[in-house]
């Protein structure tokens, strides 16, 4: 059963914001909300309200879920609550997949990314970012960016041996 995006895809959207998501992110969507049912449509909420990000944040429900489940559990009135509220509550949509395996991208989200003709579908694990293609383009370099920094000249470096160790800057979450 898939639960993870993986891969990236390259999709047109049509003048009315309409873009079908990748078939394999289907299939997780499906597979990562507790509420589908077949034949029915998976939930799908759409973050656009961070603005140090290029992206749309992308949330199958249960991802959701949790995330809502971590702002109810910090104290009312908190900055961190205040600002999860704003960036999951406010500047989220809930959206649906209809069974062409389109969604429609509302025009606030579209213009945060500056949206254009094609949206570039990227895999993260547990969610998904919308770009538009010169965004993923420049994410790329920056990540090549950061491997070369982390390897420091190592032709043979592997990220992977730094996972788990303690001291490395955990509030860098690797989005560029």
């Amino acid at each position: 059963m898939e639960r993870r995006f993986q891969g990236e895809s390259l999709n047109k959207v049509d003048g009315k914001g309409r873009v079908s998501i990748p078939v394999k992110f289907r299939r997780v969507l499906q597979n990562s909300d507790k509420h589908y049912t077949p034949g029915g449509a998976p939930r799908l909420y759409i973050a656009y309200g961070n603005s140090n990000a290029n992206y749309l944040e992308c949330l199958s429900g249960d991802a959701f879920d949790e995330i809502d489940a971590i702002i109810r559990a910090e104290k009312r009135g908190t900055q961190l609550r205040t600002a999860l509220e704003y960036l999951y509550y406010s500047k989220c949509d809930e959206t649906s997949v209809d069974d062409t395996g389109r969604l429609v991208l509302s025009a606030q989200a579209r213009d945060k990314i500056g949206l254009g003709t094609e949206a570039l579908f990227q895999g993260k694990g547990d969610k998904f970012h919308i770009l538009n293609s010169a965004d993923g383009a420049a994410a790329d370099e920056n990540i090549e960016a950061l491997l070369a920094a982390l390897g420091q000249g190592n032709e043979f470096f592997d990220p992977l041996s730094l996972a788990g160790q303690a001291g490395l800057d955990s509030s860098d979450d690797g989005h560029a």
